[in-house]
């Protein structure tokens, strides 16, 4: 059978893996990739990085900026196609979307009233919702006959009360949409999934799940679903982020305008793309960087991080009752040790803390904590795998509603 191809276009990289849909899937029900990678810029230059399994890593260069989503696509769908003639070409293209509104909460098939749908939301999601949509144009054009499936990062959150989803202001404004959506959901559910087979009937308390990255947010399990998350109607609320603020008095852009005289263009390009990391350090945004160098603003820089993830930390713990487990994932949540550690410290009073012997036994081991703390884990986010389960179901589905 012809492989799926999924393809996760985030704020500072491009994703991707190829599954067999007939292939046997792990005791968490996820299915194993035949080959996955990254397309990345950690020094400025791009890099692609294939691994299958049995093999060494590839690094490879594409002849593009990262960034280009409709080149990367096309590139990958080409290297592919060269590299690997053994396996057919894909017939399902699986693509992470990250805002799907109110009306697309599950899996669905790209039609054009979709497509149109989803670009009208891209000014909610602009570091995400266009490169999201370039991917699925590019793919359509590589490969004509394959179907196209969207996974929306919004729609793990879909069954929040109302009392999570509507802001504090008149009625008229959650009836056209200003509400609370929530993001990252495709890591969540990841992370929700293998989270039974490691805490057991723990895994059912109050969780909260860290998505620490180039964006990060926060959420509140109860029973591995959704109860409270830190972003909103966009990207841009809660934690700092690399290049975006998070919380923020929204009297400040109303100062920018009737003070400063900034248009809605400069107050975007300042929020989304010169803030949070980049804006406070001055000299990048990347953590990775930034804990390595000894200079104040770098390390103010982190300080505020560690602090919001600490803060968020709480309000959750106070919104669910307590907290009987912590899991880290994302870049930053699986491979800044120092900071994880740092995290969890500032969060002994409830109970929390790290096994210095399990911390250093293995790169990223799953369980963290010592024993008689509650459990602290760190997990690589698992998107695509299920990017394409969803897309399996949401297929079969169709069929049987044809």
């Amino acid at each position: 059978m012809a492989p799926t191809l999924c393809l996760n276009a985030g704020s500072s990289s491009l994703k991707f893996a190829l599954f067999d849909p007939t292939a046997h899937r792990g005791p968490d029900g996820l299915p194993h990739a035949l080959l996955r990678g990254e397309i990345d810029a950690p020094d400025g230059r791009t890099i692609a990085t294939v691994v299958s399994p049995g093999e060494a890593a590839r690094t490879l260069h594409p002849p593009h900026t990262r960034g280009d989503v409709a080149s990367e696509t096309r590139w990958l769908l080409d290297w592919l196609v060269r590299n690997r003639p053994a396996l057919d070409r894909p017939a399902l293209v699986v693509h992470r979307i990250v805002h799907g509104g109110t009306r697309y909460v599950r899996p669905t098939v790209v039609t054009f009233e979709v497509l149109r749908d989803l670009e009208a939301l891209a000014d909610l999601a602009p570091l995400h919702q266009g490169p999201g949509l370039a991917g699925i144009r590019a793919a359509a054009d590589a490969l004509p006959g394959a179907r196209a499936v969207a996974c929306f990062d919004t729609a793990f959150h879909a069954g929040h009360p109302e009392s999570e989803t509507r802001y504090a202001l008149p009625a008229v404004w959650y009836e056209r949409g200003y509400r609370r959506y929530g993001f990252h959901g495709l890591s969540y559910e990841s992370v929700a999934r293998r989270l039974p087979a490691l805490l057991g009937t723990r895994a059912q308390g109050a969780v909260v799940v860290a998505h620490l990255g180039s964006g990060a947010s926060l959420c509140g399990l109860r029973n591995l679903r959704s109860v409270t998350t830190t972003m909103g109607l966009t990207a841009l609320d809660g934690l700092v982020m690399s290049t975006r603020p998070g919380a923020l008095d929204p009297g400040l852009v109303l100062r920018w305008v009737n003070h400063e005289r900034l248009d809605a263009r400069e107050i975007e390009d300042l929020l989304y793309r010169r803030s949070g990391l980049l804006g406070v350090s001055e000299t990048s945004a990347d953590i990775r960087d930034l804990v390595d160098r000894d200079e104040p603003r770098a390390a103010l820089a982190v300080e505020m991080f560690v602090a919001s993830v600490v803060r968020h930390c709480g309000a959750i713990a106070a919104t669910l009752g307590g907290l009987d487990a912590l899991v880290f994932t994302g870049g930053i949540g699986t491979h800044q040790e120092a900071l994880r550690a740092e995290i969890v410290r500032r969060l002994g009073w409830l109970g929390f803390g790290i096994d210095p012997d399990a911390r250093s036994s293995r790169e990223c081991p799953p369980l963290l904590s010592p024993p008689g703390h509650p459990p602290v884990l760190a997990l690589e986010a698992k998107e695509e795998e299920v990017m394409a389960l969803g897309a399996w179901e949401s297929v079969t589905d169709e069929g049987k509603d044809g």
